[in-house]
């Protein structure tokens, strides 16, 4: 099984706000927080499991928030 990538966890939380499954403030902020775990995995700040694991959270806590209803 290859393993899961940063960038499908990024989409994924993206898409989530996208369409509504997931509130677009939360989910923003939460893509935000991926978008800079990749940037410092890339730059060897992290440990790859410790990148995975916080973009697995950040997604978590995204998708825990339901989008508010329209004015």
């Amino acid at each position: 099984m290859q393993p899961e990538d940063l960038h499908a966890i990024r989409d994924r939380t993206r898409a989530a706000w996208i369409t509504r499954r997931a509130c677009g403030l939360v989910g923003i902020a939460a893509t935000l927080r991926i978008e800079r775990i990749i940037a410092l995995d890339g730059a060897g700040r992290l440990r790859r499991e410790d990148a995975l694991r916080m973009a697995r959270e950040a997604e978590a806590v995204a998708l825990c928030f339901p989008p508010l209803p329209w004015l």
